[in-house]
């Protein structure tokens, strides 16, 4: 059986898109790493929407949307976020905030990034966008 994502059970994508898109995750994670950023959580579903990576950078934490292309035919992939991503990305955002508060911690400063992955001869190359956007909310 396969998950939401096009894994197995044991996390192998079976689907092509499934699989570059977990690679073009792991290459912004690495990206991210490199560029002092501490991942703390991939893939987290809330209030309808899935967050691809939180992180923090330095006191602040980062919501970020990973977007991948396998050609630019339809444009590159920072042109594809649009107002209706954007909405559900900032509802889970707030949602995943809202919860962390109810368990005692405090609110902290939080921004939106995006990392575009264009795969060039099966190598991800990935441009970091911090503060891509503000919450619509």
């Amino acid at each position: 059986m396969l998950d939401p994502r096009g894994r197995n059970e044991a996390g192998i994508a079976r689907d092509p898109r499934a699989a570059r898109g977990r690679a073009a995750e792991d290459a912004a994670c690495a990206l991210l790493v490199r560029e002092g950023y501490r991942v703390l959580e991939r893939n987290v579903r809330l209030a309808g929407a899935e967050i691809d990576v939180i992180a923090r950078d330095g006191e602040v934490v980062v919501f970020v949307e990973v977007r991948s292309r396998s050609s630019r035919r339809h444009g590159g992939p920072l042109e594809t976020i649009g107002a209706t991503k954007r909405v559900r990305i900032a509802r889970a955002a707030s949602a995943w905030l809202a919860a962390r508060q109810r368990r005692g911690g405090r609110y902290p400063p939080a921004r939106f990034d995006v990392v575009g992955v264009d795969w060039k001869e099966g190598i991800p190359l990935c441009t970091l966008v911090r503060n891509a956007f503000e919450s619509p909310l």
